[in-house]
């Protein structure tokens, strides 16, 4: 049985290695400050603070004693360990193998403009006043949650996007990140910031190219939308089911403006995911839509909450779920809208679908409330998958198994149908099929998803050497 993160099984990470880390990337003195601070507040943080969730925690709990973190990140050989994941049309895009980021690309009319799609050793090269600003400004305190501060204290890796203000990126920034045999954790910790009146829309994907027993991935990532800005983030996890996945993520809205996160969790063996979403601005919006299906012995555990801080503020959250095998998932939820929040609207749900008796999923949504001039709403659902409905589909000729499939689907989509980025909606579906078949696929581009699905027969051509274009190599 995997135990629950005690002092005793910190292993390798303690102070020496945040120095380190530091050192070996030449980092400022204020940022190994910054390290330090964090491990020390990981170092007294409980792995659950909140009461109301503590019994779970010996269910949801790992441990990180067996992971190692190298202060001097691994050489990677850009043009095999990449082979067969990209198509040659990628564009605006950060490759990362494990904790090594080997290439960085972005069009040189947005370059032009200030965008920035940047690691974070690079930004601190080409911008350190700007880094240093969203370190300081932190929407994800280490004091608020262990596993922030170890990111805060351990991260060997990190990336920048900034727009800046007036600027609409009109195509989707990309990170893609491959694990393949690490011999080191990977901890990332990004920062997406649009300044005022500004667009984005940035594409986080994480996959394994083989097995992954006893690797960790831990992130947290931060999204500023500035006045007037809008900023959409889409998040796709399809590690290998021996992996760990730890997942912090802060998102603030300001005066007008809106955020969406997207996240659709289908790999590791036990993903720990936190999303807060803070609405600092009058009229601000922020959305998230979480889709997760768990077969086996996967064990998934969420938090969502939002909290409205300024009136006339909107935000909504959906998770929902699909369980096989002995898989299990909690989510927990809160809605928080202070005093001066007058005239706001909140919604949280939470749904899953338990195909199997031997799967399980619990859920916690609540309410805080201090000002009795708003809308608030929270819903919370847990059942096995509806007999009728499978008795309809298989009396009209269709298998057991392409009726479960297609009501599994069905069950998805008033979540998915709402997710804004296209690219991410359409490929959510074909990677869900993909785990219902036993077969893992990554996200493409519509013309080879078409292709794929049989829909139509594009010519997929690759008319050029496609590592030959990627001109950073590290």
């Amino acid at each position: 049985m995997i135990a629950v993160v005690s002092q005793k099984e910190l292993g390798a990470f303690d102070e020496s290695l945040a120095s380190a880390l530091s050192e070996s990337r030449s980092e400022p003195r204020w940022l190994r400050d910054i390290r330090l601070d964090s491990y020390g507040k990981f170092k007294e943080l409980p792995t659950e603070r909140n009461p109301l969730y503590t019994k779970y925690a010996s269910t949801f709990g790992f441990d990180i004693s067996g992971v190692g973190v190298s202060p001097v990140p691994a050489k990677i050989d850009f043009r095999s360990f990449f082979q067969g994941y990209l198509t040659g049309k990628e564009r605006n895009i950060l490759l990362q193998g494990n904790e090594t980021q080997v290439h960085a690309e972005l069009d040189d009319d947005l370059a032009s403009k200030g965008v920035m799609l940047l690691s974070m050793e690079e930004a601190l090269r080409k911008d350190e006043r700007l880094v240093r600003s969203l370190f300081e400004q932190r929407l994800a305190r280490p004091e608020s949650d262990k596993f922030v501060a170890f990111v805060g204290a351990f991260f060997n890796c990190g990336t920048v996007v900034y727009v800046p203000r007036g600027v609409a990126v009109d195509r989707p920034l990309r990170r893609m990140f491959l694990l393949d045999g690490p011999k080191s954790g990977v901890i990332d910790q990004t920062f997406v910031c649009a300044e005022e009146g500004s667009k984005v829309v940035f594409l986080e994907e994480l996959y394994s190219k083989g097995p992954a027993a006893s690797s960790m991935v831990a992130s947290t990532v931060e999204v500023r939308a500035r006045p007037y800005a809008q900023v959409d983030l889409s998040s796709i996890q399809l590690l290998d089911e021996q992996a760990l996945h730890v997942s912090n993520r802060a998102v603030e809205t300001l005066a007008d403006a809106k955020a969406t996160v997207s996240s659709l969790e289908l790999g590791a063996a036990v993903s720990r995911s936190r999303t807060n979403f803070l609405l600092n601005g009058r009229g601000s919006l922020a959305e998230g839509f979480e889709i997760f299906f768990t077969d086996a012995k996967q064990r998934y555990d969420f938090e969502t909450n939002l909290f409205h801080n300024s009136p006339d503020s909107t935000g909504s959250t959906q998770a929902r779920g699909v369980l096989k095998g002995e898989s299990q998932s909690i989510f927990k939820g809160m809605i928080k809208i202070v005093n001066a929040a007058k005239n706001s609207r909140s919604y949280l749900a939470h749904h899953a679908m338990l195909l199997e008796r031997t799967a399980k999923s619990d859920a916690i949504p609540g309410l805080e409330i201090d000002n009795n001039e708003v809308k608030a709403t929270h819903s919370a659902s847990v059942a096995q998958i509806d007999e009728e409905q499978l008795f309809y589909l298989m009396a009209r000729g269709l298998s057991l198994d392409e009726t479960k499939r297609m009501v599994v689907l069905g069950f998805f989509e008033p979540v998915l149908s709402r997710v804004p980025i296209e690219q991410t909606r359409e490929g959510a579906r074909f990677m869900i099929e993909g785990k219902w078949d036993g077969v893992k696929r990554r996200l493409v581009d519509r013309e080879t998803l078409l292709a794929e699905e049989g829909e139509t027969t594009p010519e997929v051509r690759q008319t050029e050497d496609i590592f030959e274009r990627h001109y950073k190599y590290r």
